[in-house]
């Protein structure tokens, strides 16, 4: 099962809101958002893409004309911060361990390096999600940080939220 990956455009708005909510319905426990807050309609979704078009970064994993993962980079807004950004990044789970997360993260930090102003590359992941956090680590991302029973995913039940980096 090969996946093209390619830039995000406007036309992708309706299956991106689609490949979220089937993201977040199969693993609720990874995400900040649950299934439930997301509201987000094609014409906001629109604008976010023309947003990421213009700041940052929207890549798309493809498969037979279905969007089945997706990564956004945004960069810091502000001038001290100017040379980072943070990036989230969400796979069907029919999908995940075929690579895919890998050819997302690989073309952001390539496409990094080629702008020539960003230096450091961060994202933020529950800890409750060993699968991510391994691809993240062989791809060289370090632990920074860490908020303690940040995420609370129910009755006495708990991930911490990590912040992890890489550095170009």
């Amino acid at each position: 099962m090969e996946a093209t990956i390619r830039i995000g455009t406007a036309e992708d708005a309706e299956q991106l809101i689609t490949h979220t909510k089937k993201v977040l319905g199969e693993n609720p426990q990874f995400f900040a958002t649950s299934l439930e807050e997301l509201t987000t309609t094609v014409e906001q979704e629109r604008e976010w893409i023309k947003k990421q078009e213009k700041e940052g970064l929207l890549i798309v994993a493809e498969t037979d004309g279905e969007i089945v993962g997706m990564l956004n980079f945004s960069p810091s807004t502000r001038k001290k911060f100017s040379h980072q950004g943070m990036f989230g990044m969400s796979i069907q789970e029919a999908y995940t361990n075929k690579g895919i997360g890998k050819k997302l993260i690989t073309i952001l930090l390539e496409w990094a390096i080629k702008q020539g102003k960003y230096e450091k590359i961060s994202l933020e992941v529950f800890s409750n999600n060993p699968r991510a956090m391994h691809l993240y680590k062989t791809m060289g991302f370090e632990e920074e940080g860490r908020k303690k029973r940040h995420a609370k995913l129910g009755e006495n039940q708990y991930a911490d939220d990590i912040f992890i980096t890489k550095f170009l």
